[in-house]
């Protein structure tokens, strides 16, 4: 079999950047990754580019799920018109003062001691399991850093949603940390999945799933909170209307392989997705088609074009302030890494996979915009 003939990308190979085309080729040579589909979205990531998906024979690879495992997106749709919530900008930034005062961002980001379930690793790694207890009680209901958000924006109809992306904080990190290091000690990014390395990983993988979910409903509801809304309307919310996808996790299927995304939207048929664009662009709300080609999958968003450090060099902050009007956010040197020119174009990368691999539904346009 031929490298080419296992791989399906929603972009043109001289689309995209060198270092995630030779990741992409470095997996694609080994006999056990089955099949790859590339997202629009793709840039170079660790081992496996992000926009990134493979289904691996019999295996599981930790640095194909990443550091952040189960990062991932929520999205509420509150039902209530947003000009009701917040009809002006005193108000928008009264709800960006709030959510700021209420929810810890950056990589701090620390609260009081939570109550979780406590973690309890399939391997005997006292210090793992120290170091994520420790996270578990102090990030749980925090936002986290980099390009994790939390956005209160209007829909075509003109309804306010609520929509974050975050993931599973320090846990998610120290365990695909510690695995990757196993991993690498045998000289393999892989474990057998039927090993009992592999089926540790899994366990503790499917702990930090669980964990970045509860980690983004929690936030949900204290902004729902900020909103207005009582205790049994936010609980009726959060089980009737909230869309949740997490884009870093593998996926162990029925027939014993091992379906792993790094950065990709699950988009089975009529499964609702949510893929970002920017600060500036807004969310789009999509439904899956279930394109087995593609590994029933969508980007997780728009994709970067700079580095941080080049965004930080090259954008100017002048043109980043303009380009933010009317949207309450913090737009600053601090912020240039994250702001809308860093990211290649939401338009074109929608069109690469609509009616392809999802359809769009809604988009929803910024009215706050917090970062991590």
């Amino acid at each position: 079999m031929k490298k080419t003939d296992k791989l399906y990308s929603l972009l043109p190979l001289e689309e995209i950047e060198p270092g995630a085309l030779q990741q992409i080729f470095n997996n694609l040579v080994d006999d056990r990754v089955l099949r790859m589909a590339i997202m629009p979205d793709v840039h170079q990531g660790y081992d496996l580019p992000i926009g990134g998906v493979a289904l691996v024979d019999g295996h599981i690879c930790p640095s194909y799920v990443g550091y952040d495992i189960g990062c991932g997106m929520c999205a509420v749709n509150t039902g209530v018109l947003a000009t009701d919530i917040l009809p002006d900008r005193a108000s928008r930034e009264k709800l960006f003062k709030a959510i700021n005062r209420t929810i810890p961002v950056g990589l701090g980001g620390n609260r009081s001691a939570t109550k979780y379930p406590e973690f309890k690793s399939a391997i005997a790694d006292k210090k793992l399991v120290a170091k994520v207890n420790k996270g578990v009680m102090t990030q749980l209901g925090t936002l986290g850093s980099g390009n994790h958000f939390i956005e209160v924006s209007s829909d075509q109809q003109g309804l306010c949603w609520v929509t974050l992306h975050s993931g599973s904080r320090n846990a998610g990190h120290t365990v695909g940390t510690i695995y990757m290091a196993h991993a690498k000690r045998r000289r393999d990014r892989f474990l057998d999945l039927e090993s009992e390395l592999g089926q540790a990983y899994l366990h503790d993988m499917i702990y930090c799933l669980d964990f970045a979910l509860e980690n983004r409903r929690r936030m949900m509801a204290d902004i729902l909170d900020l909103l207005g809304f009582t205790d049994r309307e936010c609980k009726g919310l959060l089980k009737n209307t909230m869309i949740n996808e997490n884009h870093n996790h593998a996926d162990v299927l029925d027939d014993g392989t091992v379906l792993h995304r790094k950065g990709a939207t699950p988009a089975e048929e009529g499964q609702l997705g949510i893929i970002p664009a920017n600060m500036r662009d807004g969310i789009f709300i999509t439904r899956g088609l279930g394109n087995k080609t593609y590994l029933s999958s969508a980007s997780h968003g728009a994709g970067r074009v700079m580095s941080r450090s080049r965004g930080r060099k090259t954008v100017r902050l002048e043109d980043f302030k303009e380009s933010m009007q009317g949207i309450v956010a913090k737009v600053d040197r601090q912020t240039l890494d994250e702001s809308p020119f860093v990211y290649k174009d939401i338009n074109k990368v929608i069109k690469a996979q609509e009616g392809i691999v999802i359809e769009v539904i809604n988009h929803l346009k910024p009215l706050v915009n917090v970062k991590g």
